[in-house]
């Protein structure tokens, strides 16, 4: 996804923000199970890490005066940190973690 894609009037379409919204707790446990799981590199876990120590470090902190502005650039860097991090994931640990997320329900 890229910042063309966000700014897209289609992406703020209520029918497409209710499916990402009904799909967030399946999201939250693919990462958790992806971050917790021994098969994915050290390295490939500092992604998200780093994302967030990016999203919250100072010089991001001035741009909180604006207010649309300051939450929609942590939601952007947390969104491409979190999507690299499953990019970075061994595909075969991923497919594993999704199939037994759809199978559980």
């Amino acid at each position: 996804m890229t910042l063309r894609d966000v700014l897209r009037p289609h992406f703020l379409n209520p029918v497409r923000l209710g499916r990402i919204v009904a799909y967030l707790p399946q999201f939250v446990r693919l990462f958790y199970r992806l971050f917790s799981d021994p098969r994915v590199p050290i390295l490939v876990k500092l992604v998200p890490v780093l994302g967030l120590v990016l999203a919250i470090s100072p010089p991001n902190l001035e741009l909180e005066i604006i207010p649309v502005l300051g939450e929609l650039d942590f939601v952007l860097i947390m969104l491409v940190a979190l999507k690299v991090f499953v990019w970075l994931c061994p595909p075969d640990v991923v497919r594993e973690h999704v199939a037994r997320i759809a199978h559980r329900g």
